[in-house]
């Protein structure tokens, strides 16, 4: 049986000077003139004073300074335990150690180095934590980096805390975090609250698990909730019980909601035209992240496989890329039938999931519910429907119809159920719908549309509503309430839309074309037309997710 092998994280500082020679030195005892000891006393470790002094302020201060330890043959650490001590020891002589990859090892070394006052090795070990921040310790790395005064740390512990507030308060953590601590949570813009009702709620659970110490506290905290976007009818008990109904009625001043709900914009693939054949274009594996609030671009990790006309969709907090066409300087473009993965530990894009059962494009992907389906209703496809089982990470097959819709068509999830619209084999415009709590399609309705549909047109779904770009003036929408057909004249920003995206919680549609986004806030039914970031690419997945799922990035 082959030994478990523990991964470790590399901490190196560039430019660090060292020698191999004062290395060897201390690994073979020669001409140490000291010996540091674990807090235990059962692990010791010779050293050169020079060299810790040279390290950092703590052993420079010690050794120089009027101190016991300037003298002692030994010299203990205090708290820090023997596998740390050793790696401070490591990183004294080369700027370079190797430690265990998990939060709490790293956690040791980042206390251990603040101590020495290794600020490299401090700097380094901070860093990797802000990357690994989740909602198991982002409350304890928040605490911890305001107890060490490190700012960067603090910023990225809280703001993730902010955005999974609803999930933070259903935790023990919660209870026990200290007003200032809470404080600074709750006054972040991006707090994930759906209304500032939200905010009282949590407010009064926090204060119920102590209320005769914390009665006096919250009081501090009324100065973070914005109460004029208060629904006095939602909130009055809370108001009265927190004693804040005079703070209610005294504020008169306007105040920016939280979007910590709202979602972001997730780019990845396209294709672009080649730089060696002009005539040619190949897959892409970029990606990208746009933040709308602030109207900020960032890089997320590429795709694990180049491709373009993918569905990127998400379930249960995982995102992932489906299908699509991947092609490069030699090769064809090839229809496939890969699943990626986001993963979010690893920070980067796997390819770990069972294939679907045909390779299948974007417009033959839909997500309802937190499931993702792939629809192939055509001949062409042989009519095989699938869903996706995200814990078992395997395809299921579903019901498919019995009559099928020509290659191109549009798929859309409204009011839970699955509409495919197209032209059937006799050319007739019109619709099945799909149920899947019954996994059943309903027959091919035939409709009337208010104008001509193009093949190539795109979409996008609101809730009940479909809205069809149809590459001219007037936007089609299709209203799953009734299922009625109407147009809008002059709708879009720009025409062509070349992709549509739309975010349920900030009630915004994305739209896009070779040189522009543009946001469409339904709340004062305006576009606001922005610059994006990815001129000359075609073809890209585009598509609006969690503010959470992307959190590292943005």
């Amino acid at each position: 049986m082959e030994p478990q092998t523990t991964e470790t994280i590399a901490f190196q500082t560039s430019g660090y000077f060292s020698t191999a020679l004062f290395d060897s030195f201390r690994k073979s005892d020669s001409l140490c003139d000291v010996v540091i000891v674990s807090k235990d006393g059962q692990q010791r470790f010779p050293a050169h004073r020079i060299i810790l002094a040279n390290a950092g302020q703590f052993f420079r201060v010690m050794f120089e300074g009027k101190f016991k330890e300037r003298v002692q043959a030994d010299v203990a650490l205090g708290n820090v335990d023997g596998a740390t001590t050793k790696m401070l020891i490591e990183y004294a002589y080369t700027g370079r150690t190797e430690c265990p990859a998990s939060v709490e090892n790293v956690l040791s070394l980042y206390e251990a180095a603040r101590y020495v006052q290794f600020d490299g090795l401090f700097q380094l070990c901070s860093d990797w934590l802000k990357r690994h921040v989740d909602k198991s310790t982002c409350v304890s790395m928040g605490i911890i980096a305001d107890q060490y005064d490190d700012s960067d740390l603090l910023r990225v512990a809280d703001r993730f805390a902010a955005v999974n507030i609803s999930a933070l308060a259903k935790s023990e953590d919660f209870l026990f975090l200290s007003a200032e601590h809470l404080g600074r949570i709750i006054s972040h813009d991006e707090l994930g609250v759906k209304s500032e009702d939200e905010v009282l709620t949590i407010l009064q659970k926090w204060m119920k698990h102590d209320e005769k110490s914390r009665r006096a506290q919250v009081e501090a905290l009324s100065k973070f909730v914005r109460f004029s976007l208060l629904d006095l009818e939602e909130s009055s008990n809370a108001l009265s019980d927190l004693d804040w109904v005079s703070h209610y009625h005294s504020s008169g001043e306007d105040c920016q909601r939280r979007f910590g709900c709202d979602g972001v914009l997730l780019v990845t693939g396209g294709r672009t035209w080649s730089t060696c054949n002009s005539k040619r274009k190949y897959a892409r594996d970029e990606a990208r992240v746009y933040e709308p609030n602030s109207d900020k671009w960032t890089e997320f990790p590429s795709l694990a496989v180049r491709t373009y006309r993918h569905k990127i969709a998400t379930s249960n907090d995982v995102i992932y890329s489906l299908g699509g066409y991947t092609s490069d300087s030699h090769h064809d473009d090839t229809e496939i039938d890969i699943v990626q993965r986001y993963d979010a530990k690893r920070r980067q894009w796997v390819d770990d999931v069972q294939r679907m059962h045909c390779p299948r494009t974007d417009h033959k992907i839909v997500c309802c519910d937190d499931h993702i389906y792939g629809m192939s209703i055509s001949k062409v496809d042989e009519m095989m429907c699938e869903v996706f089982d995200s814990e078992k990470k395997t395809w299921i097959p579903v019901c498919s119809p019995e009559n099928a819709l020509k290659h191109r068509y549009i798929l859309a999830s409204l009011a839970n159920k699955i509409f495919a619209f197209g032209f059937d084999l006799n050319k007739q415009f019109g619709y099945m719908k799909y149920d899947p709590l019954e996994n059943r399609w309903c027959n091919f309705k035939s409709c009337q549309v208010p104008t001509k549909l193009d093949y190539w047109c795109c979409s996008v779904a609101t809730g009940d509503r479909l809205y069809i770009d149809n590459h001219n003036s007037v936007a089609v929408i299709f209203d799953s309430r009734d299922e009625q057909f109407s147009v809008v004249d002059g709708f879009f920003p720009f025409l062509p839309c070349y992709e549509l995206a739309y975010d349920l919680e900030s009630k915004r549609i994305y739209a896009s074309n070779p040189d522009k986004i543009a946001v469409y806030d339904e709340r004062v039914n305006r576009w606001d037309p922005r610059d994006h970031n990815f001129k000359k690419c075609y073809d890209y997945s585009f598509v609006v997710v969690e503010r959470k799922l992307t959190l590292d990035f943005i």
